[in-house]
């Protein structure tokens, strides 16, 4: 029995404990998740109540405090932390952590190739993990010969006066990280309430790629996405590790960012226009891919010809040029994260054929499905970046 406690909530949480169901399928594990609920974990009971051979405990988000997780409560038994907290974990644990330079750089890479020359970071006070994306952005704009201004905000609920008036003498345009999603989705926000342009005059990342978050803002968020299965194939590994070669386990590593899923708050055009803002939400909403140039284009208050002509003005590309991008990388999504066959990914994906599919496939990526889905497990599995 392997006991895994679970501190946060939504995606970063779900992905992490199906990497940990992912390693344990090569071994005779049965994992048994408890989710915390806001107070102190009973530890002492629950290792009394389950006896399992070892722990892993993701000690971040979802209220958690210092000394709500009794460590000393685990006794013998071997433990393994995911979260970049350090105030949340015992001094020398086995801890598995995000990739704070690789966070920074990201979103520091993406905004300085839209052109901005002005940036900013939006914390969240009291957490560890925000100083290390902030320190992390910091550094990677300064290798580039930049400064950012920062705020840190109290908390999510307290945080919205103080962000509107921090806001609105800040020099734009500006591209702004802030430190997951939570805090971007007040960002945009705020910048509605100011009648701040998103992402004409202020552009923000946020992190975590939390979709029931990122896919319900105005616009859609953009965000880097943390490799958190792979946090959870890592922690399981360690704690394999310490199962069977306990004197053989170092003391911290981390996991990679999967991607930037890009949406509309950092989408900027060659012209500005609306209707193109709205065709450009829509293909990269769920489903989105599966549409045809005609239904996008049916939206516009013109002809088709002309729809296509303001599309290519505003983008530089195509319509379909668009959708084809956006289904190349739901394909990604699905071959990556699902077991699905082949066929019903290009069907998912709003392919007509499976051959059709296979020939863009290979022409976008250099490679068949089949051998992208096996290099791309097979990197994740040994801790290298794989481009989405």
């Amino acid at each position: 029995m392997i006991l895994v406690l679970s501190t946060s909530t939504g995606k970063a949480s779900t992905e992490m404990l199906t990497g940990v169901r992912e390693f344990a399928q090569g071994t005779d594990w049965n994992i048994q998740s408890i989710e915390f609920n806001g107070n102190p974990f009973p530890v002492r009971d629950l290792i009394r109540f389950w006896s399992p051979v070892g722990c892993i405990v993701e000690a971040s988000g979802n209220g958690l405090q210092p000394g709500m997780i009794p460590h000393r409560a685990f006794g013998t038994t071997p433990v393994v932390y995911i979260g970049g907290d350090t105030t949340l974990t015992p001094k020398d644990a086995t801890c598995v952590t995000h990739n704070a330079v690789a966070v920074g750089e990201a979103a520091a890479r993406e905004l300085l190739t839209l052109g901005f020359s002005q940036f900013a970071f939006i914390g969240w006070k009291g957490h560890a993990w925000s100083e290390l994306r902030k320190d992390a952005f910091a550094a990677a704009l300064k290798l580039n010969g930049r400064d950012m201004s920062s705020i840190d905000l109290p908390s999510i609920e307290k945080g919205l006066p103080l962000l509107k008036r921090w806001l609105a003498p800040l020099p734009k345009p500006c591209g702004i990280l802030a430190a997951n999603d939570a805090i971007a989705e007040m960002t945009l926000t705020a910048c509605r309430l100011l009648s701040i342009s998103v992402p004409d005059e202020v552009a923000v990342i946020g992190v975590d790629d939390d979709e029931a978050i990122c896919e319900h803002t105005v616009p859609t968020l953009t965000s880097i996405h943390p490799d958190f299965r792979q946090g959870g194939r890592f922690a399981a590994r360690l704690l394999a590790r310490k199962l069977h070669r306990p004197a053989d386990v170092p003391s911290k590593t981390t996991f990679a960012i999967s991607g930037i899923a890009r949406r509309g708050s950092t989408r900027l055009f060659k012209r500005r226009d609306d209707c193109v803002s709205a065709a450009l939400e829509r293909i990269w909403r769920p489903g989105g891919a599966k549409l045809t140039p005609r239904e996008i284009l049916a939206a516009f208050p013109c002809s088709r010809r002309s729809a296509e002509i303001r599309f290519r003005q505003a983008t530089g590309h195509a319509v379909l040029d668009e959708l084809q991008k956006a289904r190349i990388h739901q394909a990604k999504q699905l071959l990556a994260n699902t077991n699905l066959p082949v066929s019903a990914v290009a069907e998912n994906c709003g392919y007509a054929s499976l051959a059709h599919f296979r020939d863009t496939f290979r022409k976008e990526t250099g490679a068949n499905p089949l051998v992208w889905r096996k290099s791309y497990r097979c990197e994740a599995q040994s801790g290298q970046r794989m481009p989405t």
